[in-house]
């Protein structure tokens, strides 16, 4: 499925519908969808909010997949090269929350959740793909 977003905070909350309803269609987990709502969500925010420095004339592509139990997301932008996974900062997990940098701590948030995360750079695309696994644990007999 694709999907595409704007570059408006406020299509975000298209978001969460469109991954309840993928997940409906593919008969996902539906533990796992929250999972790819919160780094979705975090993604997308920072590409609509640093992501340009000209108008609102972006879009942000997203395509869902489900193939061998494992579900991916991919999400495509023209934004300037960033690779979230070498170049956000490390979040600072130590620091009382009042005083700690903002930034990193959402891409950390993803490093944990999902299976595999890459990042590559096509032409002028950021590309960002996360997967994990949908499969249900095996019951112990």
């Amino acid at each position: 499925m694709h999907f595409k977003y704007s570059h408006d905070l406020k299509e975000l909350s298209q978001l969460a519908v469109d991954l309840e309803a993928f997940g409906e269609e593919n008969a996902i987990n539906p533990a796992i969808i929250p999972c790819f709502n919160l780094c979705l969500d975090e993604v997308l925010t920072n590409i609509i909010s640093y992501g340009y420095d000209d108008g609102p004339e972006h879009a942000a592509h997203l395509t869902l997949s489900l193939a061998d139990e494992i579900m991916t997301a991919e999400i495509r932008d023209e934004g300037r090269a960033f690779n979230p996974l070498e170049d956000a900062p490390e979040p600072d997990l130590e620091s009382e929350i009042e005083d700690r940098d903002i930034g990193g701590l959402g891409i950390h948030f993803c490093k944990e959740m999902m299976d595999k995360l890459e990042y590559r750079r096509e032409g002028d695309w950021n590309i960002l793909t996360m997967s994990k696994s949908v499969a249900l644990p095996a019951l112990d007999d």
